[in-house]
């Protein structure tokens, strides 16, 4: 449930050269009689610096080539066997911008609720982060109900406040469009608009806030990147036809997406060893039972590179429905045209061969059937 902040590229203008600048990131936290350490990760967590916490004062140096995003984290030192606390977890981390000069971040309180000052991109960012922070408690209010619900075995609650959160993700595409239309220039917009396009290379949220990007975001190095990565989303919108290929099954027969033609189609792209893949099998099966005799398939494409694994999992997981794969992980040729860059990912289409909808997980499978299916 806790919202992972993924970045794809860090962010800079095509003027900004590759070479390495520093940066000072200087703390202020409530003094404790607890031992504290702080971790700095940057450069989509490939670099890092830990800082001891000395009478609630740290400081951590750094080089960057150019301004990004990293994550703040306040961890207690030698707290072995500590059972996880989700809220501890979160009240102790915080996403800021750092960029090159000096940075303070000082809380009276904790962390997440930390001031942030430093140049124009890391206040612009501190900014966003204020005008979401109820969004943000609310994430970790929905994270704690559904551990709670997770741990009490009662799998269809939890299923329903997941179901909540997904759908509280449209108000972080508020905020995050409205946060672009009023600073078409900043970096923090390009990476907002990565953000809404994200691993499921959702073109629909993010095309109407790159338009709004400034012609110098847009054609730098970083808006170029994007700009493809959005053409490549296109081919899985709602609206378009989608492409077909071909696969062979579980017997080596070459089966094609268009021999469903005339049915409605969900093609499910997963694998043995994703985790968040398996925990979608009961849904899967369930709507596969009660819509199977409706005119509606499912088109199970696997990305493992074991066909023993492969065929063990679809017999663990009771998969009844065609299931193909070229067993040769994220080098399947169908991943690689398709543009999808995490799994589970599917698309639902139509009779005609377009798709209808897109990422349909939980009940909201069950609940689109039986919208469209008469």
């Amino acid at each position: 449930m806790h919202r992972l902040l993924i970045v794809f590229m860090l962010l800079t203008g095509s003027s900004v050269l590759a070479q390495e600048k520093k940066f000072v990131l200087n703390g202020t936290l409530p003094i404790s009689t607890k031992k504290y350490s702080v971790l700095l990760s940057w450069n989509n967590g490939s670099d890092g610096d830990e800082a001891k916490v000395v009478n609630g004062k740290f400081t951590i140096k750094g080089t960057i080539s150019k301004p990004g995003i990293a994550n703040l984290m306040l961890q207690e030192i030698s707290t072995k066997n500590k059972t996880f606390n989700r809220l501890e977890f979160e009240q102790n981390s915080i996403n800021l911008f750092i960029d090159t000069g000096v940075i303070t971040v000082s809380t009276k309180t904790f962390l997440w609720d930390a001031d942030v000052k430093g140049s124009s991109v890391v206040n612009e960012y501190q900014s966003y982060q204020q005008k979401i922070k109820p969004l943000l408690r609310l994430e970790s209010k929905f994270g704690e109900v559904y551990d709670y619900y997770q741990k009490q075995n009662k799998k269809q609650a939890a299923v329903k406040v997941f179901e909540l959160y997904t759908g509280m993700q449209v108000l972080y595409y508020d905020e995050q469009f409205a946060f672009v239309k009023e600073n078409p220039s900043s970096f923090v917009s390009l990476y907002l608009t990565q953000e809404a396009v994200g691993n499921e290379m959702d073109a629909a949220k993010g095309e109407p806030m790159f338009v709004m990007l400034s012609p110098a975001l847009q054609n730098s190095e970083e808006g170029m990147q994007l700009k493809e990565r959005i053409t490549i989303g296109k081919k899985t919108m709602v609206g378009v036809k989608a492409i077909d290929f071909s696969q062979p099954d579980i017997n080596g027969k070459m089966i094609s997406l268009s021999s469903f033609k005339g049915k409605y189609v969900l093609v499910d792209f997963w694998a043995s060893w994703c985790g968040p893949c398996r925990a979608e099998s009961p849904n899967l099966v369930r709507a596969y039972s009660k819509y199977k005799e409706k005119n509606f398939e499912i088109f199970g494409v696997s990305l493992d590179q074991s066909k023993d694994k492969w065929l063990k999992a679809v017999n663990d997981d009771q998969y009844t429905w065609t299931q193909v794969s070229e067993v040769k992980g994220w080098e399947t040729a169908v991943v690689q045209e398709y543009g999808i860059e995490g799994i589970p990912f599917n698309i639902l289409v139509d009779p005609n061969g377009y798709i209808v909808a897109r990422n349909l997980r939980g009940e909201a499978l069950e609940k689109k059937l039986k919208e469209i299916i008469k």
